[in-house]
């Protein structure tokens, strides 16, 4: 199963291209197809949006998501709830978000209007996982991470699911998060593939996703889009730990994109994987 996440407004420009939609449907009945609302992104970017517009996006999708979040905004819980009753009384199920900041009783009302609740964490890293800790040892019932998935947090709370974009390291920054198995990932940068030869695990784990390893010693393999070899091993790497934190944990990782050059480099190693025919490493708890 893949598990993919892609936030409002960069689903707005990739649907543009009818190919899109059409690299979505390839992945067939495997996939559950996760639409955000974009509030961190919206917050980044000083803007507002307007729950009606996010409301006809969603009804106007050509693909029927899995599921939705209702339209957020960090910070203001206020205009948030408001934007949660506005898409219920527009006929919508949005899983609601229980914003920073929030008294913690706030939850049980959001549990009233769905199973899943997504939170949201803010910004700032320390922070966000001491929150995250703080809400999971007040709280049993179903929850999502938003934009948060630290191996080590996942393994000991085991939410309901999370999501992540750390998966495109590998194209961003030359930096791939190379997953080893037994919930460990291992660095693998640019820097390393060029000056030396990787250790006899990370040979054997790239050589575990069709890959040569010698490959990543050129630079042309660490730049460009959908055909980024680095971005494509990471995609695999994420691939792999999302399936076997589902099968060991029953923790649902959602894969964030950011464009759809992301969508088609994702469907590039999904594909690779099925046709290498992919072996899980074995995971304990």
């Amino acid at each position: 199963m893949v598990n993919i996440l892609i936030s409002w407004p960069y689903l707005e420009t990739a649907q543009k291209d009818d190919r899109f939609w059409e690299l979505l449907d390839s992945f067939g009945s495997d996939t559950r197809f996760l639409v955000d609302s974009g509030a961190f992104t919206n917050w980044k970017a000083h803007r507002d949006t307007r729950v009606e517009d996010y409301i006809a996006f969603i009804k106007g999708l050509p693909v029927k998501p899995w599921r939705y979040f209702t339209l957020d905004k960090i910070g203001d819980s206020t205009q948030t709830d408001r934007n949660h009753q506005s898409m219920l009384d527009a006929g919508l199920t949005p899983v609601p978000i229980f914003t920073r900041g929030t008294a913690l009783e706030e939850l049980d009302k959001l549990y009233k209007h769905s199973d899943l609740v997504g939170l949201g964490v803010g910004t700032g890293t320390r922070g966000s996982l001491n929150y995250v800790r703080w809400i999971m040892e007040n709280n049993t019932r179903s929850i999502h991470w938003l934009g948060v998935c630290h191996p080590n947090l996942l393994r000991y709370y085991q939410p309901y699911s999370c999501d992540s974009s750390s998966w495109e390291t590998g194209g961003r920054y030359g930096r791939i998060s190379l997953y080893m198995g037994q919930g460990r990932f291992q660095q693998f940068t640019r820097h390393m593939a060029a000056t030396a030869p990787p250790s006899a695990d990370v040979w054997r784990v790239l050589e575990s996703y069709g890959a040569d390893p010698y490959e990543l010693r050129h630079e042309v393999n660490w730049r460009g889009g959908r055909t980024n070899l680095a971005r494509r091993i990471g995609g695999q790497s994420w691939l792999r730990y999302a399936e076997e934190s589902e099968r060991v944990f029953g923790t649902l990782i959602f894969l964030a994109l950011t464009n759809g050059n992301a969508l088609g480099t994702l469907h590039d190693g999904w594909k690779r994987s099925c046709d290498y025919g992919y072996q899980p490493i074995s995971v304990t708890r």
